[in-house]
């Protein structure tokens, strides 16, 4: 089929057959990186993607082209840099062996709406550069956001491409429209994942189980001191520019250890001790300072018991207290919408005051002893 030859910054009508998927796009990366042909990127997207449901929309009301396809000529084909998805839903609908080979069930299509399917509205760029600050905006800070994972991917991109030529990542970040401390993180976030992956330690594919890959973790773990003393990087690391590989090589062992404990491993059928941000990623964080807690974390794999060898005694009780005081306010907060013929009511807050009143009173004692009393 011959291509049109169609000039940067111009928009114009593609067959979807000139078109063809990004496996760099930073939103499907941790999924498309490796794809083989276009058949197995488009099987890899409806793992992934959602794609099911945006056929079965196209397929009832037609291909809308609401806003272009932004592409990139290369060699006899444009290559699609923003809407992979629907290109590879087009593609199902266009090529019904295809979809029967993935077990895709198409829904039936009108003659209207079939006759969407041949023109698809694009606009060509020059190059990913002249593309990368109108994509990125409008999916860091913009109405379609993606997920922590592409933010982080796209910034680290575009900062790793233009360093070279004095981009700084604050340049990265103002023209994202986004804070330069959140743009860091990510980087710094995507630098020690792709070392991982690189050393073969870690693939965002292999986690355990279904669940979306939750990134966030990652580089949330690493705003930690205890993450980062672990993994032996520098105290002002957090602060400086990112810089690709920073984790030293004799901390790499621990860098595959800290990734399986966050994610898992489907390969090992090793699920992660972290399954939730809040708090067990402040948790194993607590346990990487303390020997013996990371010595029965990675015997046990058990973060609820390895976390129980840094509960002190004095820990325990500054954590109840301020369980204690949420579980108060929270009561005060509906204290004038109680049943007033529940008598129980009264015999608890008259045994709450008892207490309240019974730990203060070892508390000030305590204080007063030390000579720290206010």
């Amino acid at each position: 089929m011959p291509v049109p030859e169609i000039q940067p910054g111009q928009r114009a009508f593609l067959h979807p057959e000139a078109m063809r998927l990004d496996f760099e796009n930073p939103r499907f990366a941790a999924h498309l990186a490796g794809a083989e042909s276009e058949l197995d990127g488009i099987r890899r997207l409806l793992d992934h993607a959602d794609l099911r449901e945006l056929v079965e929309t196209i397929a009832a009301n037609g291909f809308i082209n609401f806003e272009p396809l932004i592409v990139l000529r290369q060699d006899t084909a444009y290559l699609v840099l923003e809407g992979n998805r629907r290109l590879a839903a087009v593609r199902l609908l266009n090529r019904p062996e295809w979809a029967e080979d993935l077990g895709v069930a198409l829904p039936p299509m009108s003659d209207a709406a079939k006759k969407t399917l041949t023109r698809i509205e694009v606009q060509a760029v020059a190059s990913r550069d002249d593309a990368r600050q109108f994509i990125g905006f409008k999916h860091i800070n913009g109405p379609h956001k993606w997920d922590s994972f592409a933010k982080g991917t796209f910034a680290a991109n575009w900062y790793r491409q233009e360093k070279d030529d004095g981009v700084t990542l604050r340049d990265v970040a103002r023209r994202l429209g986004d804070r330069h401390d959140t743009i860091k993180r990510l980087v710094q976030g995507i630098y020690v994942l792709e070392q991982a992956q690189k050393e073969g330690l870690f693939e965002p594919e292999d986690r355990f189980g279904p669940r979306p890959f939750a990134f966030s973790h990652l580089y949330t773990a690493l705003t930690r001191s205890g993450y980062r003393r672990y993994l032996g990087l520098p105290e002002r690391w957090r602060d400086a520019e990112p810089e690709p590989e920073p984790v030293s090589r004799e901390y790499l062992p621990r860098l595959g250890r800290v990734l399986i404990w966050l994610y898992g491993s489907q390969s090992n059928a090793e699920p992660p001790v972290v399954s939730s941000q809040n708090p067990h990623v402040k948790q194993l964080g607590e346990i990487l300072e303390n020997e013996v807690a990371v010595r029965r974390l990675e015997v046990e794999k058990d973060l609820t018991k390895a976390y129980a060898e840094i509960m002190t005694p004095s820990r325990k009780f500054a954590e109840a207290m301020i369980k204690a005081l949420q579980a108060a306010e929270s009561a005060q907060q509906n204290v004038y919408d109680f049943d007033v013929e529940d008598l129980s009511l009264l015999q608890i807050a008259q045994r709450l005051t008892k207490v309240a009143n019974s730990i203060y009173d070892q508390v000030k004692r305590g204080f007063e002893k030390s000579g720290d009393a206010t």
